[in-house]
């Protein structure tokens, strides 16, 4: 009995360490997606993980609602902005980007640049 509870345990704590992510990876938020847009809501970013192709241009639009959220990566930052506003960014160089919104925690994502 001991060594089937030891077995599961090895198996749970190897699959819970397949799920992490390393620094090339994707940010929280599951597999990306491929699109060039990316919807801002209430504390979320839709398809927040997402795929493009160099010299590919990325658009964030923030839906309707007076809730001020911003996208900000290391080195770039649309600024605080609430419904109907957009910010646009192009990708050249392959590898991946994390951004955030610096108002609310939890709210992340990344572009993976191919």
């Amino acid at each position: 009995m001991l060594k089937r509870g030891v077995f599961f345990a090895i198996a749970v704590m190897a699959a819970a360490s397949a799920c992490g992510s390393d620094s090339t990876g994707p940010a929280a938020g599951g597999t990306p997606v491929h699109t060039n847009q990316v919807s801002i809501g209430n504390d979320f970013y839709s398809a927040p993980n997402i795929v493009v192709a160099a010299g590919t241009t990325v658009t964030w639009t923030w839906n309707s609602g007076s809730t001020e959220h911003n996208v900000t990566f290391s080195d770039a930052s649309s600024g605080d902005k609430s419904g109907g506003g957009t910010y646009s960014l192009e990708f050249d160089a392959p590898g991946t980007y994390t951004y955030r919104c610096t108002l609310h925690a939890g709210m992340t994502g990344s572009v993976l640049v191919q």
